[in-house]
């Protein structure tokens, strides 16, 4: 039989106090019995787990493959008692939120309002920011981005996608002509979004050809894409935008161009500390929010 899950834990704790003493005061038991305790499990393993001397603990070889499953299966109990005692919880208390400028104007607000009719008892606090900020550091729960991640120390959710569309209004078209080819982009001002200091202002196609790289040039570049919007829609160049920017404005006049080519598609990610689980919180938001963007549950 099996020996108690409760002897693997006080090895596993034993391993990483190296010592009988530190064990023994953590689980408020006397060394002899921790002592004890692991005799027990190295006679039912048929192994000898650990060396003992008389400054510090050692382990065998037998000993570290064995950790390795001790410490599995005590997270694995961990997440199951946290689970199980989540069911009878209600989601309750701060859930601090940071987005990108726009999305979070255009997008999140009616997401945020029918969240919170089904969970009045959590308070959400929103920020907005086109920079990268640190989730850790910056106290966040969930940030959401759009676009590349690099930061493989916290964990990601993809719960939506966007491609990016060009468009122009048709004044401006009627002045300047309309471009057939991405190539052509390099005969009009291009509006551009300043998402990276000292970054190209480099547009990137799929069409007939391939992938083709466009560096175009205009006189406007902004850190978000409402003002580029706006202007573009003022007749002074061609933008390019997230399709989401297009759903926040009655686009009266604006024409979308190049549509036998498209842009690569971009995730748009729920980004949280890599915890061993993610806090009930956050996970019901980011399992509503892909729900409303219609991508598949949290798992």
């Amino acid at each position: 039989m099996m020996e108690p899950i409760d002897d693997m834990v006080l090895f596993s704790k034993l391993v990483e106090l190296r010592s009988f003493t530190a064990v023994a005061d953590m689980l408020h038991l006397s060394r002899s019995l921790v002592s004890k305790r692991l005799s027990r499990l190295e006679d039912h393993l048929g192994v000898q787990l650990v060396n003992r001397t008389t400054r510090r603990v050692e382990l065998t070889e037998a000993g570290r493959t064995y950790y390795q499953y001790c410490v599995q299966i005590e997270n694995i109990v961990q997440e199951a008692e946290t689970t199980v005692s989540e069911i009878r919880q209600q989601p309750k208390g701060n859930l601090f939120i940071n987005a990108p400028v726009t999305y979070g104007q255009i997008i999140l607000p009616s997401i945020i309002a029918d969240f919170l009719k089904k969970y009045p008892a959590i308070n959400i606090n929103l920020s907005l920011s086109d920079k990268f900020v640190d989730v850790v550091e910056g106290g966040y729960d969930i940030v959401i981005r759009i676009g590349q991640l690099n930061d493989s120390s916290l964990k990601a959710r993809k719960v939506a996608t966007t491609r990016l569309v060009v468009i122009a209004h048709k004044n401006y078209l009627k002045k300047h002509g309309v471009p057939k080819t991405p190539q052509d982009l390099q005969q009009h001002n291009c509006l551009s979004y300043r998402y990276m200091e000292g970054a190209p202002n480099e547009w990137q196609f799929y069409g007939p050809m391939g992938k083709e790289v466009v560096y175009v040039n205009g006189n406007f570049s902004a850190e978000n894409g409402v003002p580029l919007y706006k202007a573009a829609q003022a007749g002074l160049g061609i933008a390019i935008q997230p399709e989401f920017v297009l759903e926040g404005f009655d686009n009266k006049g604006i024409v979308n161009l190049l549509n036998e080519y498209t842009s690569a598609e971009l995730g748009i990610y729920a980004i949280y500390p890599a915890t061993r689980k993610a806090p009930l919180n956050t996970r019901v938001f980011i399992d509503f929010l892909a729900e409303q963007l219609s991508v598949a549950a949290f798992t």
